[in-house]
């Protein structure tokens, strides 16, 4: 068992840490839109959060690094930042900081799974599931508070911005006093058995299509919705409450029945883009967001339990996990923007939801390859 004494810095430093996080994050993608970046730069945008921390993991996992020095730097750098974007205009080289931005939450994320991998030696789905359900608080509070302040004055975004920084300096300095570390040697090799193998290609396969319809999120919530900050805020604070109401319950079933789960947390992932392409109102997106509980308490869970049990090097298996997941998210995203940009001739409405419906139906089809994954060892908790 983890002394409460350990855990209580490990507490405090994810749920300030969210706090900051869910202060500005869930705008990025639309304030983006709303402000005319478009495209490729929108794809990169809406792609960074994930494959940029992907790539950055990949990376570190053939270095000997300590999880509680490299999440001290990452977090520190991440604060730093999010105070540099508050003061740069729309364009160009805001995406280029937005990206260094998710390259250091990405370190920082490193050390944290690390971490993780030390406090939650037994019992993976359960332990995992309880500290998602601590970032969900820190979350919750801040998305509200930015959507309702914000609402339709955009500009004042960036205030949020600021203190996204400052509270991400203060989480840094918390991170020095975890009571708990973890350090391995380089990975040499990137040698895997048959079924990780088979996982990370079926991960591969099913982000790409998953990250489809990134890019296409934003432009529907500015161009068909006409949504503002206070919706965006409503949209994440139902899909983080209903997580908060499910994670701990999911986190058990995970632990009984990971191959199912693991399906079924894919396969619920349509429900979004098909939400967008048939909705008539904001209230159906709303609606629609409570499944998100489902799908983002398996996906904290299921898949790094399965690489924590099924691999002989935890680090190289998430290392790798993340390397194909960063890079079938930046090719999505892409093909996403791409394809709404040749389908804009039929009106950008209309090539919106043409798009989602092609996402949705990819997403349910890629989902049940899930099936095929086998554990390679009996799993204990």
């Amino acid at each position: 068992m983890v002394s409460h004494y350990v855990m209580k810095p490990l507490r405090t430093y994810i749920m300030i840490r969210n706090f900051a996080l869910n202060l500005s994050q869930p705008f990025i993608s639309f304030v983006s839109a709303a402000s005319g970046i478009s495209g490729e730069n929108l794809a990169i945008v809406s792609s960074a959060g994930s494959a940029l921390p992907s790539f950055i993991q990949f990376v570190m996992g053939f270095f000997n690094l300590r999880g509680k020095i490299i999440t001290f730097y990452g977090t520190l750098l991440a604060g730093l930042l999010w105070i540099s974007l508050s003061f740069i205009p729309f364009g160009v080289l805001f995406v280029v900081v937005y990206v260094l931005l998710e390259a250091s939450l990405g370190i920082s994320a490193y050390g944290w799974y690390l971490i993780m991998e030390r406090v939650s030696n037994t019992s993976r789905g359960k332990i995992l599931a309880q500290y998602s359900f601590y970032s969900v608080i820190g979350g919750m509070i801040a998305t509200l508070l930015t959507g309702f302040v914000v609402n339709k004055d955009f500009s004042e975004v960036r205030y949020f911005f600021f203190f996204s920084g400052s509270l991400f300096l203060l989480s840094s300095l918390i991170s020095l006093k975890f009571d708990v570390d973890y350090s391995k040697e380089p990975l040499k090799g990137l040698s895997l058995n048959k079924e990780l193998s088979k996982f990370l290609i079926i991960t591969f396969l099913f982000d790409v299509v998953w990250s489809m319809a990134w890019p296409l999120f934003p432009l529907a919530q500015v161009y068909l919705f006409n949504m503002n900050f206070e919706n965006i805020a409503i949209i994440n604070l139902i899909a983080n409450f209903s997580t908060l109401l499910l994670q701990r319950k999911i986190g058990e079933l995970v632990d009984k029945n990971r191959k199912l789960m693991m399906f079924l947390g894919r396969l619920a992932l349509s429900v979004f883009p098909l939400a967008y392409a048939l909705s008539t109102s904001v209230y159906e997106i709303y609606l629609a967001n409570v499944v998100a509980g489902f799908t983002s308490s398996v996906n904290s869970t299921a898949y790094l339990s399965y690489i924590y049990d099924n691999s002989k090097d935890v680090r190289k298996g998430i290392g790798l996990y993340n390397a194909v997941s960063g890079l079938g998210d930046l090719i999505g995203s892409s093909i996403g923007a791409i394809g709404v940009e040749e389908l804009e001739f039929l009106g950008i409405v209309l090539a919106i939801k043409i798009m989602m419906l092609i996402v949705a139906s990819l997403r349910a089809i890629a989902s049940f390859f899930y099936l095929k994954i086998q554990e390679v060892k009996p799993v204990k908790f």
